[in-house]
């Protein structure tokens, strides 16, 4: 099993977006999430840094 930690874009129509959402963007990117946090907000896009499996 191999662990990647990476940086992605996500939009969300929806502010705040529920943790539900965000983690199936990031699956839709080909990560199984571990961990994630909100690095940064511009409008509706949100940059996450990402650690989990790739799928």
């Amino acid at each position: 099993m191999k662990i990647i930690d990476t940086i992605i874009k996500i939009k969300s129509a929806q502010m705040p977006p529920k943790n539900d959402f965000i983690e199936q963007e990031i699956r839709q990117n080909g990560i199984d999430p571990i961990r994630w946090a909100i690095i940064e907000i511009n409008e509706n896009e949100l940059v996450l840094s990402v650690a989990g499996k790739k799928l």
